[in-house]
Order: C-alpha cells, then sequence, then structure tokens
C-alpha cells in the first residue's frame, strides 16, 4: 500500500505585506548580497550588486549589477503592479545611459502587451543585448516563512542556449578551481579557499580579500583585492600610493573605484584548455603571494 503523505496548499501572498514600498523597501531588499544570489539562481547569471539608485541623467536605475568576473553590466528596474509604458522607456533609456548588456525588468504583473515588446526586442537588437522579464512572486505553506520566486515570463531565444552551455562551462570551471585549492594546500602557506563556480575568494583580514576569478569570454584569469562595501577611504589612500604600488606590483593594475576593487589581469588564459591549468594555476599562486606582501600590511596600518 503506498505511503499517505500530508500536504500542505501554497497560498500566494500579496508583495505589500512584506514590501510596503517598491523603492524604499523591495529595491534594498534585493540589492543585498543573499537575495541577489536567489536572482542569480533563477536567471544562470552570477550577479555582483555595484550601486543602487545609479544616476542616470536626472534619472536613476534601480540596481546596477555586473556578471560576476566581468565587465558586463547587468540593469535591474523593479515595478510593483501592473507594468506600464513609463517603466519600459525607463529601462529602455537606463540601459542605454548605463551601457548594460543584460537588462531585467522585475514587475508582479508584466502585461501580455509589455511582454510582446520584450520579445520584440530580443528578436531585432544585437544577439550580446538581452532583454529580461521576471515576475515576483510570495509564497507560503501553512505557517510557513514567506518565499519569494523569481518567474521568468520573457527572455531572449539564445537564453537557453547561453544558460546550457554556462551550465557545462560550469564545471569546468568548479574543477579549475577545485585544482588550484588543491595546489594552494600542498604549498601550505595560505589557508585553502571553498571552490566555486567562476571565482574563489582568500579572506585575509575583515573586509579585506583576494579574489581569484576567470572571465571565458576575453580567456582572461585574473586576481583583485575586494575592500568590502564600505572601502571607500581604503581604496583613496591606497590610490594615493597607486606609482608605488604598481613598481611594487611590477605591472600596471586596473583600479575600480565601483566596488573598491584593484584588478590585475593576464590575457589569454583559456580556462577550457586544460594542458595550461598548471601554467596559469602557478601564475595565480605568484599573484596570490605577491599581493598578499604588497597590500596586507598596508590595509592593516590604514
Amino acid at each position: 500500500m503506498a505511503k499517505e503523505y500530508q500536504l500542505g496548499r501554497l497560498e500566494k501572498v500579496d508583495l505589500r505585506k512584506v514590501w510596503a514600498n517598491e523603492a524604499r523597501d523591495f529595491t534594498p531588499w534585493l540589492a543585498r548580497e543573499e537575495n541577489i544570489s536567489r536572482l542569480s539562481e533563477a536567471i544562470g547569471i552570477d550577479l555582483e550588486v555595484e550601486d543602487t539608485e545609479k544616476a542616470v541623467g536626472s534619472f536613476s536605475a534601480d540596481i546596477l549589477c555586473q556578471e560576476a568576473n566581468s565587465d558586463h553590466r547587468v540593469l535591474i528596474e523593479n515595478q510593483f503592479g501592473k507594468t506600464d509604458h513609463d517603466h519600459l522607456g525607463k529601462l529602455i533609456t537606463y540601459a542605454a545611459g548605463l551601457d548594460a548588456v543584460t537588462i531585467i525588468w522585475i514587475s508582479s504583473n508584466i502585461r501580455d502587451e509589455h511582454r510582446a515588446a520584450l520579445d520584440w526586442l530580443n528578436d531585432n537588437t544585437t544577439r550580446n543585448i538581452k532583454f529580461l522579464g521576471i515576475e515576483i512572486e510570495l509564497y507560503r505553506i501553512g505557517n510557513s516563512p514567506i518565499a519569494p520566486n523569481f518567474k521568468i515570463v520573457s527572455r531572449s531565444n539564445e537564453w537557453t542556449k547561453t544558460t546550457r552551455q554556462s551550465s557545462d562551462l560550469s564545471i569546468i570551471r568548479l574543477e579549475y578551481w577545485t585544482v588550484f585549492c588543491d595546489l594552494v594546500e600542498q604549498k601550505g602557506e595560505f589557508k585553502p579557499a571553498k571552490p566555486r563556480d567562476n571565482w574563489i575568494s582568500h579572506s585575509i583580514l575583515p573586509n579585506y580579500q583576494l579574489d581569484m576569478g576567470n572571465d571565458s569570454i576575453r580567456k582572461t584569469i585574473h586576481i583583485n583585492v575586494t575592500l568590502g562595501s564600505d572601502g571607500g577611504d581604503k581604496f583613496d589612500n591606497l590610490f594615493n600610493d597607486k606609482e608605488i604600488i604598481e613598481r611594487e606590483i611590477g605591472q600596471s593594475l586596473d583600479w575600480r573605484k565601483q566596488g573598491f576593487r584593484i584588478y590585475l589581469r593576464k590575457p589569454g588564459s583559456d580556462v577550457k584548455d586544460k594542458d595550461s591549468w598548471a601554467e596559469q594555476h602557478d601564475w595565480l599562486y605568484e599573484k596570490l603571494q605577491l599581493f598578499h606582501k604588497v597590500f596586507t600590511k598596508r590595509i592593516q596600518n590604514l
């Protein structure tokens, strides 16, 4: 006899019971790391928040992100209630002003006309530009905590293919970082980090990390200093010593005021080429040692 289970009833919850105001409540909630990661999982793109209420002329975009470890900008425009022409116009205006390649419109109700507009934009813009329509929903079962759901209602024709390719690449990149973490552990100088998809992070000090990642599109690996969300003053102080720091590193660095990061990149590094992994990993480990030597004491003294 088949075992019977006690099943609950899935109930939809009004968004305004959780977020009274889209701009004041929902946008800050979504911009938090643990919540933007929920959206990342839903769309298959690893997002990092760059700014909220980002100025575009006299207007401001809700959330500006970057694809993790790449220069690709992702625009997120939020709207409670049914979508309208005003927000569609804002979406295009902000995308142009911020040079975004992925444009996400999140609403509680995307009208059929606007879904068709997003589909038309996906069919008639260059293939690297993608528009995505998402409906945000809230559910609970009985007295369970309320859970958000990001329901994709419009995407480019290439999205499924791209997501599938990204999934295959994720397996390769996870193996890539696992091998590198084994190397770090063997060397014994640093505590090995946990392998991730396309990056790993070594925590050295509070609010200070050495991150390593790869950009498969540009065939680049990199190491960078991440100073944390409150690292503005630290960044400015380090930037004042830019010439000295770059002389100690031995080459120019990419200083990113947005996100308070300092990059060193190695072009021509294809993570899919396993024959070159040893050379890439040696470079990353050498720069890990160098960055630790150059930056740690400086940051401690700030």
